[in-house]
């Protein structure tokens, strides 16, 4: 008797789940008239049912936490409007190019889309995605994977929108294993801020309710770092041994490129880990000798991809930036990739985004995705100086391990993609479960400690933004006045140079510093 409680609520849950898919398959049709009302109303409705189901499973998986439900559901619905909004804005409010008119964010969606729509209205297999017939991907999973939504459930229309109904649910689908992961590693205030942080952060939004491959590459992360952490603390085998066989072989399958890096980041922290757990000091240094040699020979094997990464003089042309053709003509060239690295680094550059003149929907998503950034930013870098004091040491380590993997690949990202405000900030989101992380660590650190610097790290950035924002103004709207980039630079290092010796000074005065543990964390 005790159980039919239990059931009834179950019912009660997929009865909700049923009549929501309904609801948004006949809004969403509506939206997006594609095809017959009847068939696009089956298709989407179908398609929201079944990941409906599939989010409830992996919820009550987790332990039924209402939080979490919430998260969940807030992560899928936002990236769901984000999707059907940009399906129909752009045609209307956009330029006038063919992947806009289509409704497509990212020209490299449209391109995926076209193809995988061509190759199942084929009577090709869908293994042919994987070798290299259609260039729109190079890897071959995600347009394996758009081609059988399309073959399956929607062989009448092409309705694109079906693709970011599992792009939005493989990111709200990331949420119990990202909280699972943080569970094992930090207290429960952490787990919170790093799913809200998930949740609402703009790129992982905008890239959830895109038909892009990094929401199902962010999903197979949260998996790997979940079951890695399983493994290492021998809990629940059974299911993290699939989990972890599974993260992988998708990572791989979506690209493999980036799998190579991230199953290599988690065996690197994962050795930090059980490395402190050996007393003799021989078989760390062996376990850090063989990594190395493993690295060097990942790097000799994709040698002509990290030099292509690498040749600063591709990463000029860019989106043909006359910005940064200019300014890397009046700079000597030995500084030419550390400033596209630098440049990288901010962007979306939130001053651009403001007074870029782009069509309204442009510069609202511009905005949007800029302010995240700059949001998340300086939690990043106050983490860099943080981490160090962190207590008790077994945490210490895994922070530190987490900053370095974060800033790595944020770096990496800056250098594949140099200034581009699309590519790189895209890439730098494959690895926003750990951002998420490492910023949830920053906030609890600043409640907890009270700790000055960091508002000093935020006056920093606005300094920044209040001069590069300047000279925005200047380039966009005042033409014949020009104050060259090198003064913005002087005046941005002055000033911040001002903020940290102010710092400095006052913290001498009250005797605390930067790195400073005002009571264990």
């Amino acid at each position: 008797m005790a159980r039919e409680p239990l059931k009834d609520k179950r019912l009660y849950h997929i009865g909700i789940i049923v009549l929501a898919s309904l609801v948004l398959g006949g809004i969403i049709q509506l939206i997006l008239p594609v095809g017959g009302f009847i068939q696009g109303f089956g298709a989407t409705a179908l398609s929201i049912l079944l990941c409906g189901l599939v989010l409830y499973l992996a919820w009550r998986s987790a332990g039924q936490k209402k939080t979490l439900a919430w998260m969940m559901l807030l992560a899928f619905i936002l990236r769901l409007a984000f999707a059907v909004f940009f399906a129909w804005g752009l045609p209307r409010f956009g330029y006038n190019e063919d992947p806009q008119e289509a409704g497509f964010v990212f020209r490299d969606a449209f391109q995926r889309e076209t193809g995988a729509w061509e190759l199942a209205q084929s009577e090709e297999s869908l293994t042919v995605a994987f070798g290299g017939s259609y260039g729109a991907d190079q890897y071959g999973g995600l347009m394996a994977t758009s081609a059988a939504v399309y073959r399956t459930i929607s062989p009448d229309a092409f309705r694109p929108v079906l693709i970011s109904i599992l792009a939005a649910s493989a990111m709200a689908l990331s949420l119990p294993f990202l909280l699972g992961f943080a569970a094992h590693w930090s207290n429960s205030k952490i787990s919170v801020w790093a799913g809200w942080i998930f949740v609402l952060y703009p790129e992982g939004i905008l890239l959830g309710g895109s038909q892009m491959r990094e929401p199902f590459m962010i999903l197979f992360v949260s998996m790997l770092l979940w079951s890695a952490s399983q493994l290492l603390n021998r809990n629940k085998l059974k299911s993290a041994i699939p989990t972890l066989l599974l993260s992988i072989l998708g990572l791989f399958l979506f690209s493999y490129r980036v799998a190579v890096l991230v199953v290599g980041a988690v065996l690197v922290w994962l050795w930090v880990a059980v490395s402190a757990r050996f007393a003799k000091a021989w078989k760390k240094w062996l376990g850090w000798l063989l990594i190395i040699v493993v690295g060097g020979t990942l790097m000799f094997i994709f040698r002509s991809w990290i030099n292509e990464v690498f040749r600063w003089d591709a990463l000029v042309t860019f989106r043909q930036s006359g910005m940064v053709q200019f300014q890397l003509e009046n700079l000597p060239k030995f500084v030419h990739f550390p400033f596209i690295l630098v440049y990288g680094l901010f962007q979306p550059v939130l001053p651009a985004a403001i007074v870029d003149p782009a069509p309204w929907i442009w510069r609202g998503l511009a905005i949007f995705r800029a302010v995240g950034w700059y949001t998340l930013l300086p939690l990043l870098i106050f983490a860099i100086f943080r981490v160090w004091k962190a207590k008790p040491k077994a945490k210490q380590r895994w922070l530190i391990i987490f900053m370095i993997i974060v800033w790595a690949w944020i770096l990496i990202s800056a250098a594949r993609a140099g200034g581009d405000q699309w590519d790189n900030p895209r890439y730098r989101t494959i690895f926003l479960p750990w951002m998420a992380m490492l910023g949830a660590w920053v906030i609890d650190d600043v409640v907890k400690t009270k700790n000055a610097w960091f508002g000093r790290v935020l006056i920093i950035e606005g300094i920044f933004l209040f001069f590069f924002g300047l000279w925005y103004v200047d380039r966009y709207y005042l033409p014949n006045f020009r104050v060259a980039i090198s003064v913005i630079l002087v005046l941005i290092v002055a000033f911040s140079l001002l903020v940290v010796i102010w710092g400095m000074v006052s913290d001498r005065k009250k005797g605390h510093s930067l790195t400073e543990t005002d009571e264990k964390l």
